[in-house]
């Protein structure tokens, strides 16, 4: 009886592991570098094809800053008729800085150095115009704040002008402003996608009263949210088979001081073996409507190592039990 009961248990803990590996590979691939990709389309693209579009590969910057080890997170303002693309820029030191692209056509960029440095990394320079002035929320999280900073001479001299939510360490956070809805979110070392809300960008940063968003696999931002008129869509990370991998969008839904979520494309993005820069994953994405026919977007994406992969079992492990989390916490929300 105890060895049927023996055999019963390394039957379903084989089977078990298999299903975790079969949905998150505990072997994983080494990615390397990273570059961008951009392009254009006449309405919201229902996919982007990298093959068709341009990329600014980290050898053409390498050659231009002989001392880049590293580009992404790229987000853009198109101002007037030239285009100023942000990005995090990791030199030779520890810590990462931003970086600034500038284009006339938004086809051909140009490196014009590093726009922002602090004591602390800093990466995700998601920037935006309010009330006529250039804003910009990185991620900052190893200062435990969300800062803002204003520029003072657009595209540069970038300055500290608030502090818009204290003692969070939180990566990615993503802002959203309207008339009506001010919202941030942003993703802790759990995993957990934290929602906060305002009356205004300079109001007070409050949990939102549902604080959590998204947990598990995909449950950080990838980009900016974008606003049509179903709502909300979020470029959100997957990290399925490994940090990188892919993106996913989702649905924010907001009625009556409350929200949902639904995951409307899955993988909308995935590491693609027929573009060498993307072929390990591709983690970030911000489009724009440019004008009324015109949407601009630019994305990242990593490239292989090598054909080498590493033993992770911590992470399937810890994501499939954050997700299996998540999938019994939407299960109750819908049957309440």
């Amino acid at each position: 009886m105890k060895r049927l009961c023996l055999l019963g248990f390394v039957f379903f803990s084989v089977a078990f592991l298999a299903i975790i590996n079969h949905r998150t590979p505990f072997l994983q691939p080494e990615g390397g570098p990273w570059s961008l990709g951009f392009g254009a389309s006449q309405q919201y693209p229902e996919k982007i094809d990298p093959v068709k579009n341009a990329i600014y590969s980290i050898e053409a910057l390498k050659a231009q800053n002989d001392s880049t080890v590293f580009l992404a997170d790229p987000f853009f303002i198109k101002e007037k008729d030239s285009f100023y693309l942000f990005f995090e820029h990791k030199k030779n030191k520890s810590n990462a800085d931003i970086g600034l692209f500038t284009s006339g056509d938004g086809k051909e960029y140009q490196y014009r150095g590093t726009v922002l440095s602090q004591p602390f990394h800093l990466s995700y320079p998601q920037v935006f115009k309010y009330k006529n002035e250039f804003y910009m929320v990185p991620e900052s999280k190893q200062a435990s704040v969300i800062l803002l900073y204003k520029a003072q001479r657009f595209p540069f001299d970038w300055k500290i002008c608030d502090t818009l939510i204290s003692d969070v360490q939180l990566v990615d956070p993503s802002i959203y402003l309207s008339d009506s809805l001010n919202i941030i979110v942003a993703t802790d070392y759990q995993k957990n996608m934290y929602m906060y809300e305002a009356d205004s960008l300079f109001g007070e940063w409050k949990l939102h009263q549902k604080p959590i968003a998204l947990i598990g696999t995909e449950a950080r931002a990838g980009g900016r949210f974008f606003a049509d008129e179903k709502g909300l869509l979020l470029p959100v990370q997957n990290c399925t088979k490994g940090y990188g991998y892919g993106l996913s969008l989702y649905r924010f839904s907001f009625k009556d001081g409350s929200y949902s979520t639904k995951r409307e494309k899955p993988l909308f993005l995935t590491a693609n073996e027929t573009v060498k820069e993307f072929n390990a994953g591709m983690h970030h994405l911000d489009i724009q409507r440019i004008s009324v026919n015109q949407y601009y977007y630019i994305y990242d994406g990593n490239q292989l190592a090598s054909s080498n992969k590493t033993l992770n079992i911590r992470g399937p492990l810890k994501w499939t039990y954050l997700d299996l989390k998540n999938w019994i916490l939407k299960k109750c929300e819908y049957f309440n």
